[in-house]
């Protein structure tokens, strides 16, 4: 888990405030079992409860930190060994991954991981700053139609602030693929307010590919994480100012350097 090794690196001053955050971050997902299946694309290695999810759990993460860099090629025998578990559960986790674009499965061969083209990339935050620019409209005008959103706003913030910590965390301890998991979170935790389950999902499907570009722009200038921190911190404050125009062009700008 992330939390106590964080506090190590934790400022003694800031050790109070990461932990509060991280309360409503974890107490709200709890309460809200709906849309918490969005704000990750897979469970940590160590909550893993079956051999699918231990499985998917380790190799994705290895796929979008770097670990398995595109082009390479894993089997089903291999991984079953590592993990001491049937090729049942590996072929499974295979396929997910091969539905969410991180691997590209040969009959008999194995699989190999996926490589970002510069088209693909430009596709993909196409995609991305559209889903994500209508949740915002969505959740804004839904606002302005009523008077009883106001302690869904006030969540959402919580969560969003708690988000950004656990960013800080990762950020101080160079754990890039915590990083990049607490950045497609805060993005789907605000595209999971425009209470539409198919924009939801959409945008959950693309977690894993998003994750891993945060991750390569990430070791190519670590100096871009308080970026992306800072970006994240202002668009929270759009969202909360009603501002769906000034939230996709921050976003637009934010994209740009992934």
């Amino acid at each position: 888990m992330l939390v106590a090794p964080a506090l190590q690196w934790l400022a003694p001053q800031n050790r109070v405030a990461f932990i509060n955050a991280f309360m409503i971050y974890t107490q709200t997902m709890a309460k809200n079992p709906h849309i918490s299946r969005h704000w990750s694309w897979h469970p940590e290695p160590v909550q893993a409860s079956t051999a699918v999810e231990r499985v998917y759990a380790s190799v994705s993460a290895d796929i979008v930190g770097g670990t398995l860099p595109g082009g390479t090629l894993i089997t089903e025998g291999e991984v079953a060994e590592r993990f001491d578990v049937s090729r049942t559960p590996v072929r499974e986790a295979f396929l997910l991954m091969e539905s969410q674009g991180l691997l590209r499965l040969f009959p008999k061969k194995g699989a190999v991981v996926t490589s970002h083209t510069p088209e693909e990339t430009a596709h993909l935050l196409q995609v991305r700053i559209m889903l994500e620019s209508r949740a915002v409209e969505l959740q804004t005008a839904g606002r302005e139609q009523t008077t009883s959103g106001a302690s869904g706003e006030q969540r959402i913030a919580a969560d969003l602030a708690a988000l950004i910590a656990v960013q800080r965390a990762a950020a101080e301890q160079d754990d890039l693929p915590a990083f990049a998991r607490a950045d497609h979170q805060f993005h789907a935790r605000i595209v999971a307010g425009s209470g539409n389950p198919i924009i939801d999902d959409f945008y959950a499907q693309l977690g894993p590919r998003l994750a891993r570009l945060t991750c390569l722009t990430a070791r190519t200038n670590t100096a871009d994480l308080q970026r992306f921190m800072d970006d994240h911190a202002r668009l929270a404050e759009l969202l909360a100012s009603a501002d769906p125009r000034g939230y996709e062009e921050l976003l637009r700008r934010h994209v740009a350097a992934t």
